[in-house]
C-alpha cells in the first residue's frame, strides 16, 4: 500500500499543505470533502494525520472525520493500518492535538509506532533545541518510505 497525508486545514495551499508537500506522498485534503479522504484511507498505509492547532484542539474537519471513521459499515476497517501524527501551531496545543488524535486512532485499531508524532510551531521552529522541529519532517518521510526506519536511531535522538 501507499502512504497518505491528510491535511486536515480548510486552506489547501496553507502553510500545513507547504509542510506536507515535502513528505512527496499524495495527500487527501478534508477540505475537497471527508468520504473521499476516508475512502483514500482505506487504500493507503501509513497514513499521516495532519491538522493545524485551532484552539488548543484538532481542526473541526479532522475531528469530523475521526468521528466517521467508525461509523463505516466494517467493523474496524482501520485495524493494523500504521497512523503517524502532525500537529501545526502558532502557539501551544500541538501535544494535546496529538493525543486526542492518538488516543481515536488507536483505539480504531491503528497502530501507533515509536516517535510517531511531530510538531511544527510556526513562530518557534528554528528556536527548537537542536533545530529538531525542522527536522521532523524529514524523519517523517524517512518513515513513511522505509517500514524498517522505525528500528534506526532517530535523528531527534542524535
Amino acid at each position: 500500500m501507499q502512504p497518505l497525508a491528510v491535511n486536515g486545514s480548510p486552506h489547501k495551499d496553507g502553510r500545513l499543505a507547504i509542510m506536507l508537500a515535502k513528505l512527496e506522498v499524495p495527500t487527501a485534503h478534508l477540505s475537497d470533502g471527508i468520504e473521499g479522504a476516508y475512502q483514500a484511507i482505506l487504500k493507503s498505509d501509513p497514513v499521516v494525520f495532519a491538522t493545524p492547532v485551532m484552539w488548543f484542539n484538532m481542526s473541526a474537519l479532522m475531528k469530523e472525520l475521526l468521528e466517521r471513521i467508525p461509523e463505516s459499515e466494517e467493523d474496524f476497517p482501520c485495524y493494523d493500518k500504521t497512523a503517524y501524527f502532525f500537529a501545526m501551531c502558532d502557539e501551544d496545543g500541538a501535544q494535546q492535538t496529538i493525543g486526542l488524535m492518538m488516543s481515536a486512532t488507536n483505539h480504531m485499531g491503528f497502530s501507533i509506532p515509536r516517535h510517531a508524532s511531530y510538531i511544527y510551531n510556526n513562530k518557534m521552529a528554528d528556536k527548537s533545541e537542536n533545530l529538531w522541529q525542522l527536522k521532523a519532517i524529514d524523519e517523517l518521510k524517512n518513515r513513511l518510505v522505509d517500514s524498517n526506519y522505525t528500528t534506526r536511531p532517530s535523528l531527534l535522538e542524535k
